[in-house]
Formats: structure tokens, sequence, C-alpha cells
């Protein structure tokens, strides 16, 4: 069978702006990649790599460009890259080539974050170097062998997903290549994908049908001035090999060597069964490979023509075929478009038979290859002496850079002389290929010797009154092309959205296009027929196409669309149906599944209402769908009632507008965009993983490892808000896990950018309690009447863990001082005292103060920090910087902060607490051995409004220095003394360490977890005691240790560590048990505790 997909999933690019040397790669340089013992061949089978199980264990298949499985996907013939290379080898002739990588979230937004495979940064693939040779350089990366012994082998088609990272130019991409070497030839099977917003995407490769020995070559060439990266995970070859031996139906014909063929597909120019027997005995019939000339047919001259070449005599062009149908190579020939002067209008070009009689059944295969434009199609007509050209058969669309079968019965009387018409109609807009091979007639197709009469010419259309970029509507007067299938009418009769998609499909397939290219299609039924008897339906039939493939339909395009925008439809599965709706972003280079519905025994008639949010144009709609049609003419798989609601982006009357939620019964004025495929969800209370209205209604979570398309954030975006003045937010969240991400809170003012106004690290780097919900209030000043939108963004820099979100609520005005502060939105309110030199929000490229904040451990972190150098701050001036005011206090409470002095003689930070008219210092810290972040803290008993005042002192002899804050909490209870902690209201001064490693979390003993912990803690002894906790489910492979690190302690001769433990192990009661150690250290450096949980295989 020709064209069987190949599947590299997902090869994403990335932009890298960096020259970095890396190792030469015979794939084992790079990172030291895991190495799993493989066992190949163990029957020794001369048959290996030839996509059959042939040993009983499979290992026939292994160390082939896949083995014989991957354990983590479930899916057969696959490399997954994590236990090693499968056998691809690097060929390259330069220092630019292919490594094995690892990803990191330390490489976010230069390499990929994550792989594909696993979805998280545990997960290994292969990854061009950051190499620049001039004047350009090609990386190679090369199969074993596939096959052999002489076998025709069914192509593998090579799937395998491919993206950009967000923003890239297409411009700056290399040049990827996927090729086929078979004998002394290469084909290219795969081109250059377009630039994406996913980090990775699918690419899928055709390789048709190859006798004897083949291999796959993945080549990507870039400029010098290019460096952009490219990464391959998954590579799956799927439907290669040929079927097994089974007994053959009544309409199927047995093979010599095992397998069956169906009847209509012998003799048809595609080899399916192993010995080729399906394709020997066809003298028969009538077949034009366009190797050695026109066979009778001939181009009848209408706005183009058709002309007969072979890729290896043409001039590259990315819409032409590569390689003919016929012989697989670029030396055959194909007869194609010739599309001449390109004008706006299009044309058409006929290819036309000799004369025909109809002796029996007439039948026409033909191989089809129709590429890169939505707007052109192939048709095919025949005529008679008294009947001018009537259609049987229409496609259009791209289709695919393939060659995909198509079959035509023509209704003929018994000895009717007539002519085959195959029509290649050119579109507006961007011109594409129409190419044809392999112009097979049945037997029933007899060459006549006779001429056919001029046929009745066919009706002349009226020609359209409008331009190329226009919409004609049915009366005539003319819109732009862009206004049509926007979601509201603009041609006085409505046409513009007639056949948009919206449908009950009564009078047509209602602007749903069939690009199947299968043996599924989607096709109009109704009138009595199954399913059901009422009203008509888009439902699947029996096609010609010789890809396994789901059948699918596509709209035109559409958009843009408002964020309440949802697609309501009506349909049936049956028993074993699958149906599948997906969105198609040309713009973005994204298309991803937003809902399916699998058959479970049931032909019930259901309701899909599918959110699919605000989206600029152009975007397409998708249906895709599986059946079974055995014993039945048409399947069980319907859909009825296609219906479009609030999807005009002009209005937003059928917006809610109010802000405040609880998300008890709905979303309120909340709408999660559509665009990347990490979202949030609605759920409800379960277990420990409750709500904050009343502890047992819904709320709002996102999970980075749950099942699906992998996006790089998922947002939550308000409805349009028109503004009363400054506005306060607050919201109820939670993060929980030891390596959950980012969660931001945005605000888009109309016509500007997206600001920053909140947000949080997960983990104890964060101090966010795991199964617990935080207050999160921000404030941003705006003008009344000012138009803005609230977002809510969730990063996928973590993957273990999750977040939520519950009880948003506005309150006019300021939200009043934040107890929680990590300076990475804005500087929290602080005041900073503006005579003279004044303390800086900045971050470590900021030329002073330290090279990395606290919070994040990186330069992109930030802090507030002063200069107190000699030249910025003359001895005895301070600089001052002051909170805004807090509540009054009714029990003791604890301020911590982080500070960092730096420089030989940086001068003094004081703390004060403000407290009505008075002021009292609570904290003076001075210059201390070595540098580094220091945990400060002080406890405040307030019965008035209070503030922190925070001063800096220059002692004026340090030609560089500085002081600077990070991290400031404010706390209900006393502060505990340096490394203790009873973690009841915190982790103390006890954090994640920053470096390669997870954390641990600190959690309440309610809280349920992936494996058993304590159900009470030690210090309360019950449930609702919190303690620190790491999950040695998540420690293995790849990383083994999780850190918990104490703040830098003082110097000292002799000191006890006390502190309680707990260990389960395969569902033992955990027991606390004391523990203890000495730490000694008699120098002046600073101590720095650190608990480490380890996993060993």
């Amino acid at each position: 069978m020709w064209g069987m997909p190949v599947y590299f999933t997902h090869m994403p690019v990335y932009f890298n702006s960096h020259n970095v040397a890396v190792t030469a790669f015979p794939i084992v340089a790079g990172p030291s990649s895991p190495v799993q013992a493989v066992l190949v061949n163990r029957c020794r089978t001369p048959d290996t790599c030839n996509f059959v199980c042939d040993c009983w264990d499979c290992s026939d298949e292994n160390q082939c460009g896949y083995q014989k499985d991957s354990e983590i996907l479930g899916t057969p013939f696959t490399c997954d890259f994590e236990g090693g290379s499968c056998g691809w080898q690097d060929v390259s002739t330069s220092a630019y080539q292919w490594i094995p990588a690892r990803a990191s979230i330390s490489t976010w937004g230069a390499e990929p974050p994550f792989d594909h495979t696993r979805g998280n940064d545990q997960g290994w693939y292969l990854i061009t170097t950051k190499q620049r040779v001039k004047p350009s350089a090609t990386a190679r990366l090369r199969s074993p062998p596939h096959a052999g012994g002489g076998r025709h082998v069914r192509g593998p088609g090579l799937v395998s997903p491919v993206g950009a990272s967000a923003g890239l130019n297409e411009t700056h991409l290399p040049t990827l290549t996927v090729e086929l070497t078979h004998g002394a030839g290469t084909v290219t099977l795969w081109r250059n994908p377009p630039s994406s917003v996913y980090p990775w995407r699918e690419l899928v490769a055709y390789t048709g049908r190859i006798q004897g020995t083949f291999q796959i070559t993945f080549s990507v060439t870039q400029a010098f001035s290019e460096t952009v990266q490219l990464a391959l995970d998954d590579v799956e070859f799927r439907n290669c090999g040929f079927s097994s031996s089974q007994p053959c139906g009544p309409d199927e014909v047995p093979c010599g060597q095992g397998g069956c063929v169906a009847g209509d597909r012998v003799c048809d120019g595609t080899q399916d069964c192993k010995d080729g027997a399906d394709e020997d005995s066809c003298t028969a019939f009538h077949s034009c490979s366009f190797e050695a000339g026109w066979c009778g047919w001939a181009d009848e001259l209408k706005d183009f023509s058709w002309v007969r070449n072979a890729s290896l005599q043409l001039a590259p062009h990315h819409a032409r075929p590569t390689r003919d149908h016929s012989t697989n190579t670029q030396a055959g020939s194909f007869a194609f478009v010739n599309k001449g002067p390109l004008t706006l209008r299009g044309g058409k070009a006929w290819l036309v038979s000799p004369p025909l009689l109809a002796n029996g059944t007439c039948r026409l295969v033909l191989y089809v290859h129709l590429f890169d434009s939505d707007t052109n199609s192939l048709n095919i007509y025949y005529r008679t002496a008294e009947t001018a050209p009537r259609l049987v058969r229409s496609r259009s669309g791209d289709l695919g850079d393939f060659w995909f079968r198509e079959k035509v019965d023509f209704p003929l009387a018994e000895a009717e002389e007539f002519q085959i018409i195959i029509e290649g109609v050119i579109g507006t807009g961007r011109k594409g290929n129409i190419a044809v091979d392999d112009l097979i007639l049945s037997p029933g197709c007899v060459e006549s010797n006779h001429s056919l009469p001029s046929p009745p010419e066919p009706t002349t259309p009226t020609p359209s009154p409008c331009s190329p970029d226009e919409f004609a509507c049915d009366d005539k007067i003319c819109i732009g092309a862009e206004l049509a299938c926007d979601f509201k009418p603009d041609c006085p009769d409505g046409a513009d959205e007639q056949r948009c998609g919206a449908t009950a499909f009564a009078d047509g397939a209602g602007g749903w296009t069939d690009v199947s290219v299968g043996r599924l299609e989607w096709t109009v039924g109704g009138n009595g027929s199954r399913p059901d008897a009422a009203g008509s339906f888009l439902c699947l039939q029996q096609a010609p196409g010789q890809m396994l493939s789901l059948a699918k339909a596509a709209t035109p395009v559409l958009g843009p669309s408002g964020l309440a925008c949802t697609l309501e439809m009506d349909f049936t599965v049956g028993p074993q149906g699958l149906l599948l709706l997906a969105i198609a972003d040309e713009r973005l280079g994204t298309r991803r599944e937003v809902w399916y519905e699998l058959g479970a025994g049931s032909t019930a008639r259901k309701q899909a209402r599918v959110p699919l949010g605000a989206r600029d144009r152009p975007f397409q709609l998708e249906l895709l769908a599986l059946d079974t049609l055995a014993g039945s003419p048409e399947a069980l798989l319907a859909v009825r009632n296609v219906s479009f609601v609030n999807c005009d982006a002009s209005t937003a009357q059928a917006l809610p507008s109010a802000l405040p939620c609880s998300f008890e019964r709905d979303w309120c004025a909340w709408f999660t965009e559509q665009d990347d495929g990490f979202e949030w969800e609605r759920r409800t209370s379960h277990g420990g993983d409750t709500d904050h209205t009343t502890g047992g209604g819904a709320f709002l979570s996102v999970d980075p490892l749950a099942p699906g398309p992998q996006g790089l954030s998922a947002r939550l975006v308000s409805s349009p808000q028109v503004s009363n003045g400054t506005t306060c937010l607050s919201f109820w969240y939670r993060m929980q896990g030891p390596q959950i991400g980012t969660l931001n809170l945005k605000v888009k003012r109309l016509g500007a950018d997206e600001q920053l106004l909140w947000t949080r690290r997960g983990g104890l780097r964060g101090r966010v309690a795991p199964g617990t919900l935080h207050p999160g209030p921000a404030a941003w000043p705006a003008l009344p009447g000012e138009g803005f939108r609230v977002v809510f963004e969730a990063l996928r820099d973590g993957f273990l863990g999750s977040m939520a979100l519950d009880d948003i609520a506005v309150v006019p005005g300021a939200c009043g001082a934040q107890k929680e502060c990590s300076f990475e939105a804005d500087d929290c309110g602080l005041v900073a005292d503006e005579r003279g030199n004044t303390w800086v929000r900045q971050d470590g490229a900021g030329g002073r103060g330290p090279p990395a904040d606290h919070t994040l451990g990186t330069a992109a972190g930030h802090c507030m920090v002063v200069n107190t150098s000699s030249g910025a701050l003359p001895a005895g001036q301070k600089a001052s910087l002051l909170s805004q005011p807090f509540l009054p206090l009714r029990h003791t409470h604890c301020v911590t902060f982080w500070y960092h002095l730096s420089g030989s003689n940086p001068g003094s930070l004081r703390v004060h607490v403000k407290e009505g008219a008075a002021q009292r210092e609570t904290l003076r810290i001075g210059p201390e051995p070595g540098e580094g972040w220091r945990h400060g803290r002080f406890e405040v008993e307030v019965q008035q409004d209070w503030q922190v005042l925070f001063v800096a002192e220059s002692v004026g002899t340090s030609p560089s220095s500085s002081v600077a804050l990070d991290d400031l909490l404010v706390k209900e209870g006393g502060c505990p003394m340096p490394g203790s902690c009873n973690f009841e209201t915190g982790t103390c001064g006890w954090s994640q360490p920053h470096g390669d490693w997870y954390g641990w979390d600190w959690k309440e003993a309610l809280t349920p977890t992936q494996s058993p912990s304590p159900k009470v803690d030690h210090t309360l002894g019950t449930n609702a005691g919190h303690y620190a906790y790491v999950d040695i489910a998540v420690l293995g492979e790849g990383r083994t240790e999780a850190r918990l690190v104490s703040e830098p302690l003082p110097a000292t001769s002799a000191s006890c560590l006390h502190f309680y433990y707990c260990m389960n192990f395969l569902g033992q009661s955990c027991k606390w048990k004391p523990g203890g150690a000495v730490l000694c250290r008699t120098t002046d450096i600073l101590l720095s505790q650190v608990f480490r949980a380890r996993f060993r295989n």
C-alpha cells in the first residue's frame, strides 16, 4: 500500500541567540543520556527491520530507527530516545550536528523546556547544536537500513511533531527536510513547516511503496547568521508492515503470502499484497503512468494547460511533487497544471481521455496531488455526444504533500460512447499545485475507434462582478473577503454566513468540505436512511483513499470570534465510533483537538457544547471521525444541527460582565484562551482538594501533567471591563507540588501591552502551602471609563503539582499593604525616599547589587537595591524604603525578609516599625563575613495601623557596595530562632535551594498526596498540623534528590540540630521518630544545614 505514514512525533524549532561550541556527535556526545539494555534479534532471523515481528519477543525490530515499542507511549515501532538513539546515527560533516539532549526548565525560551514523550523535564530527545559554520552547514541524522531481500515495503509514514518557539519569524527558520534514500536515489518526503506557537508540532511524511532497502534522513541546513535549533522526539513508523494471515471476507481477494486485499483494490497501481500478487495480472486494465507519453489523453485548451514532466527536470518548487507515484522517484513522470503567468482570478485546465465505450462497469482509478491551496480543486466529468459534461467526483482544498488514491464509477448505459474529463481548477489566492499520475481504466472502459461528435457546450456561468479579494453576495453586492464567515451578516441577504459550518444539512454540507484521503469520507445523508430517520446529517461512507487515516471535514476560514464563542451540535457515535473536533490556525501554526467522544455501545443521540473562545482570523474547524462500516451502508456515527453561539466578536452584549465569581455554578465572566492546549478546568471538591467558598464546592484548577496537548501556559481571561478608577482584585489561590510553576496576574488595557500585577512561584521557594488556599490581592490604577481585561496565567515551568483559583472579588480603591512580596511584578507599594540616592527595583543585570535575586535565584529575578558606595551615598547619609500601612494586629506577627550586603564595607541596614506617630527600631544589621542572601526576622505587636521602614546607611568608604532586599513576608505567630521551625505557619528560613533538584513540600496532614504520608503532624498531633514533606514517588530516573536547606546559620563551636522525621515505605504505617546531629564549626563562616531525600534503584 502506497503512503503509510512514518510518524516522527514532534520536531520543535527553538530560537537561541548564543554561539556555543559543542563536541562532535556520533550520537553519544552531549549530555549523558540513560542507556537501556536492548536485546536485538534473539532468534537470529535474517529478516530484521522490516516492520514485522519475526522473533517471539520482536527483538528483530529493535535498533531499527525504532524499538519494538515505546513503553511510555504504548506505541509499536517507535523511538522515544529515552534509552538511547534506537540506531539513528549523525552523519554530519561539520560541527553542526545532532546530539542527545534532555529537557530542562532552566532553558525556558531557548531549548525545549519539556520533551514530547513524558511532557516534563525528565525526558530526552535529539537536537541540533548551536554551532555557526560559514557560509552554511547541514546536520544530518540517518536511520539504519529498513527492509531488504528485494521485498516491496509499504512506505513508512513518518510522523513526528514539529514546532517553533512563539514569535519566531519564518524567515529565521533553517531548512528542514526529511529524505528517503533508496538505491542510488534520494527523494524529499517532507519540507519545512511554518512557524508555530506550539513547542512541539507533528510532522507526517509518506514514503510510498519501496522495493529493497531504504533509509530515512533528517537534514537541517542553516546559514551562518541563524542560531535556531530543531529538536526531534518520538519517531514512529506507523502502518508500515504488511497485514498478517487471516481469513478473507466475501469481497476480499487472498494474497499469495498471507493477508487479504479488497476486490476493488486489485490492479489499482498500489501494491497491497506482500508478494505483489494483487498487481501482477492486470493486462486487461488500461494504465497510463505518463512515463512514455500521454497514452491517448490530451490537453484541451482552457485557461491553463496540463504538462507532463518529472521532478528531476523541473525547477524546485515547494508545492510541486518531489517524486511521481508510479516509480516513487524524481525521474518518474506525472501530469500537472501549468499555471503560467499568475493571476489573482485563477482558471482551469482540462485533460481529456480518448473516446471510450462502456462495456460493463467502467471505473477510473487515479492518484492525485492537491497541495498548498485551499481554493484549488480537481473535478472529474464524463461527456457523451448528447450531453454536456456531468460532474461525478470533486475534491478541493489542501489535501497534503503526497499522492492519494481516487476512484470514480461512471453511470453509463451498455455500449455508450463517452469521454472522461479531468479538470484542474486554480482558485484565487495562493496557487499551490494540482497533479495526477497512474490513470487506470478498468476492463469495462474500452477504447473506441470512433471520434466522439462535438457535445453540447456546457453552460457558461455568469462572471462574478466582484474582484478576487471580495466575496459576492447572492444579490451581487460585493464585500471584503475577510468579512465572510466572521459570525455576523455583512451581506444584505446574509449569504456571507450561510456556508460557514452552521447548518442543519438540509441543503447540503453547509460549508463543510470533505478533505479525507483515507478509506472513509464525510457525506450528507438523510431522507430516512440510517442513522435515525428524521432530518439530514453529516455521516461517513466508504472512500477510495489508500491511507489508514481518520475521515476529515473542514469549514471555510473563520473569524474573528468572541470570548464566549461556542459550537453546539447534536451527534451520534455508535458502539465503536470516534468523533473529534479540532481547531487549525494557520497564522499560529497550530492544530489541536478540543473535544472528542468515543463509542460506548450506545446509539443514543447526544449534544456537545464546545467552547471555542476568542480567536483571530484565520482559523478553521475540523471534524474527524473513525468507524466501522462492516455490514451496513452507512456508519452509525453522524453529526446534526451545528450552530455557533455568541461568536460575533464585534459585540459583547451576550457576555457576563461581573468579575466576582465563586465558580459554584459556572465560569461567570471568565473564559479560557484556547490556543495553547494547557488549560484551566472547573472542578468540584474531592478529598482534601477542596474549594475556598464552602469546602465542598467548585473551583478552577490546572495540572501541568494532565493528558492532552502540551502548551506553555494556561490563560484565564475576563470579559471586557470598564474601569471606575483604581480597583483591587482579591482572590484565593493554591499552588502545591514539589515542582509546580508560576502563577501570574496581568491586566491588559485597551490598546496597550499586558502589565504584570502579581506573581508567585510554587514550592517552598515560593512559600505557598499546598492544600491551603491563600489570599492574593492586586490593584492597578486606571482612569474612569478605561477599557481593560484581567488575565490569570499559569506557566508550565514546573511539572509536578497543581494550581487552583477560587472566590475572585473586586473592591474599589487600593488593596492596602501586601503581606507577601517578591518584587517580581512591581515594588508592592513600597515607597523610596526621593532625596539623593534611593532604592530601585532591578534584576541581576542592573549592574549594582547581587547578580541573582533570592526568589528565582537567577539574573532575571528582581529585588530592591540601593547603591551605598562612597560616590553614590556619602558617609552618614541614609536611603529609606517605607511600606504601605498595615491594619492593626490582634496577635503577634512575624516579619521576615531576605537581605544581601555586598562590597567591602556596605554600611548598615536598620529596620523600624512605625505605629501611628511613634517609630521604634526593631533590627540593626551590619557587615557580615562573606556575601550572600541572609534571612532577617522580627516580631511585631501593634494596636494601630503600622508600617515597616527599611533604612540603609552608608559609611562612605567603599568604592563599590550595595544593600538589597527580597521576599518580604508578614505572617501570624512569633518568629522562631534561626534554623528552628515547627512548620505550623510556614517554612521559617527553610527553603528549596537553587539547582537542578526537587524541593520539599510544606503540607497540611489532611492534604492527600500521590504516596502515603503522615496522617497527623508531630507538633499538634492532628491532621490540621503541618510538616515538610517529599513524595519519593517523584524521585527516580534523572533526579534522585529533593533538598531542604536552612538559612545561613551563625558560626558555632558545638550545637545540636534536633528534628522529628517519618519515613513511609511500601505502605507501612509511619511514626514520627526523633533525629539529631551535632553541628561543629569554629570559623566565622556561616553554616547552612541541608536535608536530602535520595532515591536509589
